[in-house]
């Protein structure tokens, strides 16, 4: 399997990088033969979107999976439609030492066989795919209208709210998810 891990460095010899987007290298490293391909990661200096364009550069080099830190959740819907299995909790370690652990199955990933999510973010509550969504969010409305807050909710849904607040300043509220359709 290729498995693509976030690095300080170009060798096996480096030290890990535990953030995804913003992390220098990007190690593709074939768990069968160990035959190890340095690429820097050319999204790591962006102003915004580097988790995107990270996973960008993971899929279009075919890998399998991803070992690190951790991964935000935009870059973690483009590595999910690709495909690529998403391993976190990476520590700063050696890359050889997280690849030992890594073949030991230390880590295991965040995602099962039927794609529902079972990081700490968000936790199933269903077995049928249908998940309650209650999450908060920050409002970002400016002036005397309201914000509209999208925080992620318990079990992947999306929450969709309003942000509360008036004044010439960013307005701040919290947004109540809605249940998904199945009326759960």
């Amino acid at each position: 399997m290729k498995l693509c891990i976030t690095a300080n460095g170009s060798n096996l010899d480096s030290s890990t990088n535990t953030t995804f987007g913003r992390a220098p290298w990007l190690l593709y490293i074939d768990t069968d033969s160990m035959d190890l391909q340095a690429m820097e990661n050319s999204a790591a200096n962006a102003s915004q979107g580097a988790g995107i364009g990270a996973a960008q550069l993971v899929a279009d080099n075919g890998a399998a999976a991803v070992l690190t830190g951790r991964v935000g959740p935009k870059a973690e819907e483009v590595l999910q439609a690709a495909g690529i299995k998403i391993y976190e909790g990476l520590t700063e370690t050696s890359v050889k030492s997280a690849l030992q652990q890594f073949n030991e199955g230390n880590f295991s990933t965040n995602t099962n066989s039927g794609g529902q999510t079972m990081n700490n973010r968000n936790r199933v509550s269903s077995t049928n795919g249908c998940r309650r969504a209650g999450g908060s969010g920050r409002g970002m409305g400016r002036g005397n209208g309201m914000g509209n807050g999208g925080g992620m909710g318990r079990g992947g849904c999306r929450g969709n709210g309003t942000g509360n607040g008036a004044g010439m300043r960013r307005s701040g509220g919290m947004g109540n998810g809605r249940q998904c359709r199945c009326g759960r």
